[in-house]
Order: structure tokens, then sequence, then C-alpha cells
């Protein structure tokens, strides 16, 4: 006969999941973004959860909770647990490599001049992640799924996808500092002392420059005859040696702002913006290289 005593007594896996994960958000509409479910079934499998245990995990003040003592320790306890389940079904089933590995498409500009920077600080905190970089400025190029995540521009819908918004900015209008004293440009009209070859242009943004003149109240302005370039980081590149003056996202060139290698000879123009976006299928947040680096980037980018 079975002892009674050696049976396991274990509450819902998935009021444990929820509760791992909204302990560890110290918020329910966190936790039910990151497991796509509304915060009030988060709400309903933690008091589930405290129903089934007798013990209290959280307390709640408005919309904010904050784990009990015994929420904390029963927290790290859930956790380690977890995670060593995890483990061994990837060991079993083969998927740690796939885990592992993560392969990433990224807007040329956005890479150049936000992302790569800032890799080492990601490997340092990740090792185990292989992550594999692919960069194009091509719109044909994205939206294969042959990738595991995109980051592009556009308007954070996409069907079938989950997006995050990682920069949301004006776009302005950049030069070097030295090229700026030289020609005296302080405000838009200014442009119309420059030669028109000097007008910077990426083929990955056609029509920006004319909807950028049109939004300042300049016209008359040939923006056909300068230096065209694939992408826009290299018409940042051309400016930053002072070939030119370019448009570009401020989100991804306050780097250049900050250390001078740009300068913005006058403010943004309101209504001309750029975002771009974190683009990956829902069953993505599952997979821990892409869950940790999609932690990483949010959190880098507040």
């Amino acid at each position: 006969m079975e002892d009674s005593q050696s049976t396991l007594r274990l509450p819902p896996l998935n009021a444990l999941r929820m509760f791992e994960v909204a302990g560890r958000r110290q918020n329910i509409r966190q936790a039910a973004a990151e497991l796509f479910v509304t915060p009030s079934a988060v709400s309903r499998q933690v008091r589930a959860l405290e129903s089934w245990l007798g013990v209290q995990l959280f307390n709640h003040n408005g919309r904010s909770v904050r784990l009990t003592d015994a929420g904390a320790r029963y927290l790290e306890a859930v956790t380690k647990h977890l995670a060593a389940i995890s483990e061994a079904t990837d060991d079993i089933t083969g998927r740690r490599q796939r885990e592992a590995s993560l392969r990433l498409r990224s807007y040329t500009l956005f890479a150049t001049s936000w992302l790569v920077p800032r890799l080492t600080e990601f490997h340092r905190a990740h090792p185990w992640v292989e992550l594999e970089l692919i960069t194009s400025s091509r719109a044909d190029d994205f939206g294969h799924f042959d990738v595991d995540a995109e980051i592009r521009p556009g308007s954070g819908i996409w069907t079938g996808c989950r997006s995050d918004l990682l920069v949301s900015g004006d776009v302005v209008f950049v030069c070097s500092a030295d090229y700026r004293d030289e020609h005296g440009l302080s405000e838009p009209r200014d442009i119309r002392k420059l030669n028109p070859e000097d007008l910077l242009r990426s083929t990955a943004s056609p029509g920006l420059w004319e909807r950028w003149l049109e939004s300042v109240g300049i016209a008359g302005v040939d923006v056909d005859r300068g230096l065209s370039f694939s992408d826009s980081s290299l018409t940042c590149h051309a400016a930053i040696a002072g070939q030119g003056v370019c448009l570009a996202p401020r989100g991804v060139v306050e780097a250049d702002l900050a250390s001078g290698r740009l300068v913005a000879p006058f403010p943004s123009v309101a209504g001309q913006g750029l975002e771009f976006y974190l683009v990956y299928s829902p069953d993505q947040l599952y997979r821990r290289a892409f869950h940790e680096f999609r932690e990483w980037l949010v959190t880098a980018l507040k």
C-alpha cells in the first residue's frame, strides 16, 4: 500500500507560475503583460494560491502589490525550483542550445548608432547568449520570420506579431559643429545658403527631406543632388565627417549629439518623428535568450 505521506502536495502549477511573475515584477499589470493574460486573471490565480496555502503572499495597496515576508520567502523557493524544472525540461528535450541562441535583424541606423556600442554590456551580463546580429535598411528584408526578432521603424502594428516601442523621437537636422559654424546655420531658412549637394540623403528614407522642408515652410530646394547612401547610418557618418547635413531620429543620435560629433543647429520640427520597435512573435517570450535580451533592451532605453 502506498504511503500517503510520500504523496507530494503541490499547488496548481499555473497559479505558481503567475505568482512567480507577479512577485518578480511587484506589479499585477506588468505580470499580466508578460504572461499575455488579463490583470484580473493574475489576481484570481494569486488569490487561489493564497487560499490553497492558507497564507497571505501579497499586501495590496491600490494597483500596487508588495510581497509579505512569507511571500518573499515563498517566491525565492518557487523561483529556484521552477528554474530547475525548466532546466531539466531543456536537458531532456534538447532545447538548451536553441534557448541560448538569438538571431536578431535590426535597422542599420539603430544597430550602429545605439545597439552595437552597448552590446558589450549585454554580453557581460548574459555571456551564455549566442547573439547573431543582421543589419539592413531595406524594408523588404523585414517581416519574413526567418529571425527571432527584428528592430525596425514603423507604426507598431504588424499582423501576427507583438511589438515594444524602443525609441520615439523627432527627426532632427544635424551636422558637424565645424560645418554649422562655417555656414552660419542657426534657423531652418539658413538651409537656402547651402549647396544642394550638401543635403545628404538615405535611400532607406525616401521623401524625408521633402516632408521636413514642407513642415518648416521652405520650398524650391533641390533635394535630389546631394550624396545618396543606402541607409541613414551612413548619412550620419558623412555628416560627422563634415560632408554636409542630414536628418536623423533624435533617439538614435543622442550619443553623437552628447559627444559633440554632431550638433542640431535648430530645434526639432513638431510632427516630424520616427519610431523604432522590437517586433517578435508572442511565443518568443517563452525563450530564455529572447526574454533576457528584451528585458535588457527595454530597461536600457528607459
